[in-house]
């Protein structure tokens, strides 16, 4: 499918789409102002040798390149589960990350904490600054470390102002959105598809209306076909045919006309007269024994052929 028919098709359901939008925009719009945004503050602390470890009046940032394993070792104590489920306890939604600055080469331990407001972020940050050089003191006095030769940390920075973290918002926000614009292209498309089968059976279906009443004038019916054949029996099982526009005289009627004619023959012998026998052929309907002379001499000469051809 083209990208042209694709967005006539959401033209056509422009009363799904526009409102599918704006209530996407409003989710978004929602869930923005619901997830509050996070507030994210940091701090970096630099390990210093002990002054019995260094020459008298040496530079110590010098000899920074052994406290790597220190600093490694500090980071692991301070960022045990017990020490920031004390602080989460104190502020929860709060977010605390501490790990060895890996971007240099120094023993520099990098605390991040990220809260749910300015305050907090500010106040757990300044805990753990304090609680790392309290950490590092305990480890030193447990192993008996004189107190010239332990190493001390030393603040490098400390955010001063939260830095406002917003992505998680965004990204909340976003899948609001796009989720709510993807069900609305869906339903556009369901109810556009269901409207297009929904089109062509109704066309169908006036289709086979308007052929249907063609159909019917073409074939005839069966009733009018059973008709049809039930006259043709009667006519061919009718006793009565049609010769010359006469019906056949039944027997009965036959017999009847033979009655009469006796009688009649029997008044005229009663009368003494002797009639020809001509006429008493001709009302029986028979030929005279004249005519049967006639007929045999016509016969003679067509039989002689049919006798030589045998």
């Amino acid at each position: 499918m083209k990208f042209s028919d694709t967005l006539r098709k959401l033209w056509r359901r422009w009363y799904i789409v526009l409102p599918g939008i704006i209530v996407a925009a409003a989710l978004a719009v929602g869930v923005w102002y619901t997830i509050p945004p996070g507030y994210e503050r940091s701090a970096t602390q630099l390990l210093i040798p002990g002054a019995a470890s260094m020459p008298d009046g040496a530079n110590p940032y010098l000899f920074l390149g052994g406290l790597a394993p220190a600093a490694d070792v500090l980071v692991r104590a301070v960022g045990s589960e017990n020490v920031l489920n004390e602080m989460v306890a104190e502020h929860p939604d709060t977010k605390i990350a501490i790990t060895r600055d890996t971007t240099t080469a120094g023993p520099v331990v990098l605390i991040v904490v990220t809260a749910p407001s300015d305050a907090a972020a500010k106040r757990v940050l300044e805990l753990l600054v304090t609680r790392t050089a309290t950490v590092l003191e305990d480890l030193q006095r447990t192993e008996n470390i004189a107190s010239n030769n332990r190493v001390t940390v030393l603040p490098i920075t400390v955010d001063t102002k939260s830095v406002l973290q917003e992505r998680t918002r965004m990204v909340g926000a976003a899948g609001a959105g796009i989720a709510g614009v993807v069900l609305t292209l869906l339903l556009a498309g369901l109810v556009d598809g269901f409207s297009s089968k929904r089109r062509r059976r109704r066309r169908a279906r006036s289709t086979k209306a308007v052929d249907a009443p063609d159909a019917e004038r073409d074939e005839p019916s069966a009733h009018e076909g059973a008709v049809t054949d039930r006259e043709g029996e009667e006519s061919l099982s009718s006793p009565a045919e049609v010769t010359g526009g006469e019906k056949t005289p039944q027997p009965q009627q036959e017999k009847e006309k033979e009655r009469e004619t006796q009688k009649a023959r029997q008044s005229r012998s009663s009368a003494g007269g002797s009639p020809s026998m001509e006429p008493e052929f001709a009302t029986l309907g028979h030929q005279s024994p004249n005519d049967d002379v006639d007929e045999d001499e016509e016969r003679a000469p067509l039989a002689r052929p049919v006798r030589r051809a045998r």
